[in-house]
């Protein structure tokens, strides 16, 4: 299993001097260190060994993990995985693919809405990304407008703009 903190950790619930250094300078939340937590824990019950959690987003109601693998294996069988961190954690949680491919991985996240395409914008100021959605789609974003900026803001670390056209 791999988790933005080491197994030592995971499994103690304190911190080690490296882990809390991670957490000290921002490449760690508490957010992500209580799901690395909540995961290990759940390991044997579902079969986790294979799993790879990366980083979570608060988005307000909803919280973001992202994976490198297999997003199935962090939904678990029927949802169970994915019911029992929402539950842990108080909030909606939703499960994407953070993968080399930014356009799969913003369809992952906006999933069920449809994404028309993404523009990479440059300019002086630097890179910045325009994501084109139909307008029939607004409906059916699974987060409100500001909380997906965001989200796609700290994933692809570069300005978002969401139109709909």
């Amino acid at each position: 299993m791999k988790l933005p903190i080491c197994e030592l950790c995971a499994s103690s619930g304190t911190l080690c001097s490296g882990c809390s250094a991670k957490l000290a300078d921002g490449r760690l939340t508490e957010l992500d260190v209580k799901i690395s937590a909540l995961l290990y824990k759940m390991k044997d019950k579902y079969n986790l060994n294979d799993a790879d959690f990366t980083k979570a987003i608060d988005l307000g109601r909803v919280v973001l993990v992202l994976t490198k693998g297999d997003v199935g294996k962090l939904i678990g069988r029927e949802g169970k995985v994915v019911a029992e961190i929402s539950q842990e954690v108080g909030k909606k949680v939703r499960i994407a693919e953070m993968s080399g491919d930014v356009r799969k991985t913003i369809s992952d996240i906006i999933m069920p809405a449809k994404l028309l395409g993404i523009n990479e914008v440059f300019s002086m100021a630097g890179t910045s990304y325009k994501v084109r959605l139909p307008s029939s789609e607004l409906s059916h974003l699974p987060i409100d407008l500001n909380s997906l900026e965001k989200a796609l803001y700290s994933l692809l670390d570069s300005k978002v703009s969401i139109v709909f056209e």
